[in-house]
């Protein structure tokens, strides 16, 4: 089973874990929650990145564009 972090980014530069070692649904239901949840809508979000075990990025939005993988 994979296991993934969420690391955000707020508009002032501070870093923060919101999401450690997490199986994919709960992956699905952290991503869900700060794309449309309160801090969504407080706008304060610079980045949102998703690593593996391997310390890869999986997925990567930065200023609320999609990065990584690249979108066709």
């Amino acid at each position: 089973m994979d296991k993934f972090r969420i690391w955000i980014t707020f508009d002032n530069g501070q870093v923060h874990l919101d999401t450690d070692w997490c199986g994919q649904e709960e992956l699905g239901q952290s991503l869900q929650r700060l794309f449309h949840g309160p801090i969504a809508a407080m706008g304060i979000l610079k980045e949102v990145k998703v690593v593996d075990t391997s310390d890869c990025i999986v997925f990567l939005v930065q200023d609320g564009q999609q990065v990584f993988p690249e979108v066709a």
